[in-house]
C-alpha cells in the first residue's frame, strides 16, 4: 500500500496500544444524524474516539454553502487538540461504508500534515475476521498543542465560476451515475451536474467486499480518464464527502491527486435555482 493512504485490519491489529496511535470512528448517516454515535457506543474498535462528521468535520450550512462546508480553521484546530492528535500521531479512520466518510477526515488531515490512514474495508471487515471490539468511551488525553490549519487543497465555488473562462482543471463528479444524469435526485434543489464534469463514481474504486481494490488495477482504471497532469483535476460529489474517496484511492493507486470542490453538488444546484429564480 501506499503511505498515508490506507490500512489493512492485520496492520491496525498489530500495532494497538502505540503509544501515537489514535484511531477515529467516522460512522455518519446522512438520513439519521444520530446513528452513527449510536452505532459507535454499540461497539467500535478498542481505543476508537467518535468523530461527528456533521459537527466536527463541517461547518455550519449557510443559504449559499454545499450541505458540508468546512469548518473555521479555528474550530477544526480545536478538534485535533480535543482528539489527542498532534503532528506525531499515527491515526487511523474507519467507517462501514468501504471509506466514504473516514476519506473526508483523511483528506483535511493529511492536508495538515498528520500521518493519517484509512483502515481498507472498516468496521464491517474488523467484525467479520472477529477482531476485539468495545464498547467502552476512552478517556482522551488534548493535545496541548494547537496545530495551524489551513486547506490549501479546498476549491472555492468562485474558483470554478473562473475555470469556465480559464479552463485550468476538470472538474470529476464522484457521485453514482444517475444523479450525474440528473436521475433520482433527491438530496438537491437541481438534478444534473457542473457543466463540463466527467463521471467517476467513488463505489468504483472498491471490490465485491467493500474494500479498495488492487492499487495496480486502480492505477489502470484512473488512467483511462486522466489525460492530463493531476493538479488539472478537481473533484466533487453532492456535499464534498466521497469526492475525498476518490482522491484518497488516486494517491493509493500512486497517482497524486489533492483538490476538492467543497461545495460540491449541493452548493453549485443552490446557485442554479437562484439563477432560475432570478435572484
Amino acid at each position: 500500500m501506499q503511505p498515508n493512504t490506507l490500512i489493512s485490519t492485520s496492520e491496525l491489529a498489530s500495532i494497538l496500544g502505540n503509544e501515537n496511535l489514535v484511531i477515529l470512528d467516522s460512522r455518519f448517516y446522512l438520513t439519521d444524524l444520530a446513528k452513527g454515535h449510536q452505532e459507535y457506543l454499540a461497539g467500535h474498535i478498542p481505543g476508537a474516539i467518535f468523530i461527528d462528521l456533521h459537527h466536527e468535520l463541517a461547518g455550519e450550512e449557510t443559504q449559499t454553502s454545499g450541505r458540508h462546508p468546512l469548518p473555521s480553521v479555528d474550530d477544526f484546530a480545536q478538534c485535533i487538540q480535543q482528539w489527542g492528535v498532534g503532528l506525531d500521531s499515527d491515526v487511523i479512520v474507519y467507517d462501514d461504508m468501504g471509506g466514504a466518510m473516514a476519506a473526508r477526515a483523511w483528506w483535511m488531515l493529511t492536508q495538515q500534515g498528520i500521518k493519517t490512514r484509512v483502515l481498507n474495508g472498516g468496521y464491517p471487515a474488523w467484525k467479520r475476521e472477529g477482531r476485539d471490539i468495545d464498547t467502552l468511551v476512552p478517556d482522551v488525553t488534548p493535545n496541548t498543542v494547537s496545530l495551524k490549519v489551513e486547506f490549501p487543497w479546498s476549491v472555492s465555488e468562485q474558483q470554478v465560476v473562473e475555470n469556465f473562462e480559464t479552463n485550468q482543471f476538470q472538474l470529476v463528479d464522484s457521485r453514482a451515475q444517475d444523479r450525474f444524469l440528473g436521475e433520482n435526485e433527491t438530496m438537491d434543489p437541481v438534478a444534473g451536474h457542473i457543466p463540463g464534469a466527467i463521471n467517476r463514481p467513488f463505489m468504483d474504486n472498491l471490490d465485491e467486499k467493500g474494500r479498495f481494490k488492487p492499487a495496480e488495477q486502480l492505477h489502470v482504471e484512473w488512467q483511462d480518464w486522466i489525460m492530463h497532469p493531476v493538479d488539472d483535476y478537481v473533484y466533487y460529489c453532492g456535499s464534498g464527502v466521497t469526492a475525498c474517496h476518490n482522491i484518497l484511492a488516486l494517491n493509493y493507486a500512486g497517482i497524486d491527486a489533492r483538490l476538492l470542490y467543497v461545495g460540491s453538488w449541493s452548493q453549485w444546484s443552490k446557485r442554479m435555482s437562484r439563477l432560475m429564480q432570478g435572484n
